[in-house]
């Protein structure tokens, strides 16, 4: 009898249409891509939607951190392979590779996930999955985990404003994590990304963010391509990040 499936692979192709202007893939999408490549997993191993939904529970990301060492181009084909480091009633920990043709490591991702209560809209136990300790797999991730955030605050350089609207949401009826992503990453303008490209990038949520809220965006400059982001509601932190740039050159095709 075969044991559960430690380790999930999924092919992409990447189009046109998903690639950012400088014709490679936008972060955004790489962070979708791991989303969905766990949720797949999640769902072979039997603890996905439908198994916490049963418990009035449902998976939320509460940390990604993404390293690149190339970011795929237009039309080329690339892989995620995903497994689960660790778990525990609180927290899974859960890693990436992304590779292209011939097995090239073209970068890494760890993420961590909770379950949160659906009515009480608070963490939620993971006791009911303990059968995932046996999902847990040894493979190695070279990639550094995620260091502590530091507070922007009035360090910040740069601040901008932002309501979120309708389609910022998702199915948690709440702020949806690439949206986050995207108001950060709007900071820097295209002269900018044509000579720059994203080489690592860290964020963590504190709290929801849901429709109509208005919500201040913070970043300052940390010196060396390097940024810190923090997004707060009322003068509350619900999501911090760090953001680093390695020189690129954007060359048209």
């Amino acid at each position: 009898m075969s044991g559960p499936i430690k380790e999930y692979i999924k092919h992409y192709t990447l189009t046109a249409p998903e690639c950012s202007p400088q014709a490679i893939m936008p972060l955004t999408l790489l962070a979708g891509r791991v989303i969905e490549t766990a949720t797949y997993h999640a769902n072979d191993l039997g603890i996905g939607y439908a198994r916490l939904l049963a418990d009035g529970k449902a998976w939320v990301l509460s940390r990604l951190s993404i390293e690149m060492r190339r970011w795929p181009s237009v039309s080329e084909e690339y892989t995620l392979r995903t497994w689960i480091e660790g778990f525990n009633r609180h927290f899974s920990e859960r890693n990436f590779e992304i590779t292209g043709l011939d097995d090239e490591v073209l970068g890494h991702a760890r993420s961590i996930w909770m379950a949160i209560d659906i009515k009480e809209r608070q963490g939620g136990d993971l006791s009911m999955l303990d059968a995932l300790r046996d999902t847990v797999c040894d493979r190695p991730c070279p990639m550094e985990k995620t260091r502590r955030f530091s507070p922007v605050g009035d360090t910040a350089d740069y601040e901008s404003r932002y309501r979120f609207r309708y389609c910022d949401c998702d199915f948690n009826r709440h702020v949806n994590t690439l949206r986050y992503i995207e108001l950060i990453q709007n900071r820097w303008d295209m002269d900018f990304y044509d000579s720059h490209r994203v080489s690592r990038f860290d964020i963590a949520f504190m709290h929801e963010a849901k429709c109509a809220q208005e919500a201040m965006l913070l970043i300052r400059d940390d010196g060396d391509d390097n940024y810190s982001a923090e997004i707060t509601i009322d003068g509350e932190a619900v999501s911090r990040a760090r953001m680093a740039f390695t020189d690129y050159e954007y060359k048209q095709l």
